[in-house]
């Protein structure tokens, strides 16, 4: 797998995994919100600092991107409550000037806190790479925008590609297309179907055929109500985790369904990075020192059955086995069994080395 950096974030199994806290357009029009939500994803890596944490956005600062008509969009709540709005009038509410993107991102930087911008125009990734975003992301729809692609990946940062429902020949193309333009620094994120996705429309598999297939780091974007997919993730292979947080995630309005709570951003964090911890190495290391509470050893060794005097034969009709090992190690079994006893042992008593010896015989 490729190896880079997101903001200060080396990317790779050997590090944890990146953590993209997405506040995208949840805020609205509402600077001061926006503005709360950020501090809040900036005070939660404060207590987590062990946990890389990027604070991921948007872009959507012209209407235009959307065309006026009839066409609905269908979104719904936590609880199962459903709602449509004309496509138009939700991009309408949803935009939000530049100059006020500009004094986010001022936040941002101030803080030293890295962050990711979903792109939709020239425009906007034009403005997010001035700003200093650490990468841009093209969102699940536009996967097959050649030219937004083109454009976004000769900016010199990395790019991030939301696969959505892209068959695999789309996103061979847009992977083909970024590297033409320059861009060899890709995040394969991969975004389960609905909003919010049920379980079985995860298929979180594909992360693994992602890192297989084209040796780039593997992601997702988290579209499942609750948070347990973000750990599943981290088992197969994720590299970069990206869901929504909100101070109000029960609110019907578009893409909140799948949001969780700023309050639950440190337990998530803290979570995600035991995930990353418990993976650990593929192979065992006996000699490594063992971290916390340590019990006792199980392991057996040999205890005389019975009284035992020279010249007796170990065997199993005079042998047992018991923890913990005072004596000969079971393991030795093999070599031990029918060498001769040296000594009385009492039964019941450890059998050591000085006790037996080989019959040369």
């Amino acid at each position: 797998m490729r190896r880079f950096h997101l903001g200060p974030f080396e990317l790779s199994h050997e590090n944890p995994p990146v953590f993209l806290a997405e506040i995208g357009g949840f805020f609205g029009q509402d600077y001061n919100l926006a503005r709360a939500m950020i501090l809040r994803i900036i005070a939660a890596g404060r207590e987590v600092p062990h946990q890389p944490l990027i604070l991921k956005t948007e872009i959507l600062h012209d209407a235009e991107i959307c065309l006026p008509g009839d066409t609905l969009e269908t979104y719904s709540s936590k609880d199962g409550r459903v709602q449509q709005e004309n496509y138009r009038a939700l991009i309408e509410r949803k935009v939000f000037p530049l100059e006020h993107y500009a004094k986010l991102f001022g936040l941002c930087r101030a803080e030293n806190t890295p962050f990711i911008v979903s792109v939709y125009d020239f425009a906007g990734a034009d403005f997010a790479v001035q700003s200093g975003a650490a990468a841009l992301k093209i969102a699940s729809g536009n996967l097959v925008h050649v030219p937004l692609i083109r454009h976004c990946a000769s900016k010199g940062i990395p790019l991030l590609l939301d696969t959505g429902r892209s068959n695999i020949a789309e996103v061979h193309r847009a992977v083909a297309v970024a590297r033409a333009a320059g861009c060899v620094d890709i995040v394969l994120q991969h975004s389960p179907d609905g909003h919010p996705a049920l379980p079985k429309a995860h298929n979180l598999r594909i992360l693994q055929t992602y890192n297989n297939v084209f040796s780039l780091p593997s992601s997702i974007s988290d579209h499942h109500v609750g948070v347990e997919m973000l750990y599943l993730s981290v088992a197969l292979g994720a590299t970069v985790l990206e869901k929504g947080v909100h101070v109000a995630p029960d609110d019907l309005d578009i893409d909140i369904s799948h949001t969780f709570s700023m309050d639950s951003l440190p337990e998530v964090l803290r979570t995600v990075y035991n995930c990353w911890q418990a993976l650990g190495k593929p192979v065992r290391d006996a000699n490594m020192k063992i971290d916390g509470v340590i019990g006792t050893s199980q392991r057996q060794c040999l205890v005389a059955k019975r009284d035992l005097v020279p010249g007796d034969t170990i065997g199993l009709d005079t042998v047992r086995f018991a923890f913990p090992c005072r004596g000969i190690p079971v393991e030795q079994w093999d070599l031990v069994d029918g060498w001769k006893i040296t000594a009385s042992i009492q039964a019941g008593t450890p059998i050591r080395w000085s006790d037996a010896k080989c019959d040369a015989r």
